[in-house]
Parts: C-alpha cells; structure tokens; sequence
C-alpha cells in the first residue's frame, strides 16, 4: 500500500505549489483546490485521507468548508490541518489581547472540526512532521 492522498486547499497559488511538491518528494499523492468549493468536491470526489486547509481564502473561508466537510457522511472522516497566515500561538506578542486573538482562531478551527494547525510560511520539516503524525494518529499510511 503506497503513501496517503492528501488535498491542499488554499487560494494563493504560491503556496500551493509549494505544499504539492514539499508532499510529493516524500512520496505522497498530491490534489490541489484553489477554493473551498473547489476543495469539498475534490474531497468528495478523490477522497484523501488528509486534508490541509488554509483558512484565510475569498468566499468560503477555512473554518466554513471545514464545518462543511465534517457534516457530510462522504467526507467527515477526513483529518483536516488547517493553515493561518494569522501567526502561531508561539510567536512572540506585543499584548496579552494578541494572543487571546490567535488562540480564539484556534478554538474556532478546532469547533469547526479541524485537528492541527500550522502557521505560514511553513518549513517542509515541520510539514512533513505533522502530516506523518496526524496519518499516523489517523491509521493510515504514513
């Protein structure tokens, strides 16, 4: 059995590029959606087993298609890790009302029914970190 499917969904065509190829040197099948719309048939219809789902896009945001995707019997198992150009809880702030701010956009994205975040730019380490662990976590091929 090969490597997992994996869907990235994200509006900035850069960073799509980017993720694709990180995730395909390390063996991995590799969809790309430029929309959240785009991005739940493509989940619907390829049915990977991880998807990393920006959160910041035109239209249907992250925390909406992630909502969407976990009330539909076809694609609710999916893990979603979702992206934030907002800035990681780790990172240093100014004021206490900062990082309140980011660890409410995480409280959201994990209401909405994601499992992990990661914050852009993302280093292809860390990726490949988290893309392992959550699949691992998740029983499916590393």
């Amino acid at each position: 059995m090969g490597k997992a499917r994996i869907l990235c969904v994200d509006d900035d065509i850069a960073q799509l590029t980017v993720m694709a190829g990180i995730l395909k040197t390390d063996g991995y099948e590799v969809e790309t959606a430029k929309s959240g719309t785009d991005g739940i048939a493509k989940a619907r219809e390829w049915k990977p087993g991880l998807i990393i789902l920006d959160i910041m896009m035109p239209g249907m945001d992250g925390y909406e298609v992630c909502r969407h995707l976990k009330r539909d019997p076809e694609t609710e198992h999916i893990a979603v890790l979702m992206l934030t150009a907002k800035g990681g809880v780790d990172e240093p702030v100014d004021h206490a009302y900062e990082l309140a701010g980011k660890v409410k956009d995480r409280l959201k994205g994990f209401d909405s029914g994601a499992i992990e975040f990661l914050t852009k730019p993302v280093k292809a380490k860390d990726l490949l970190q988290r893309v392992k662990a959550i699949l691992w976590a998740s029983g499916l091929p590393v």
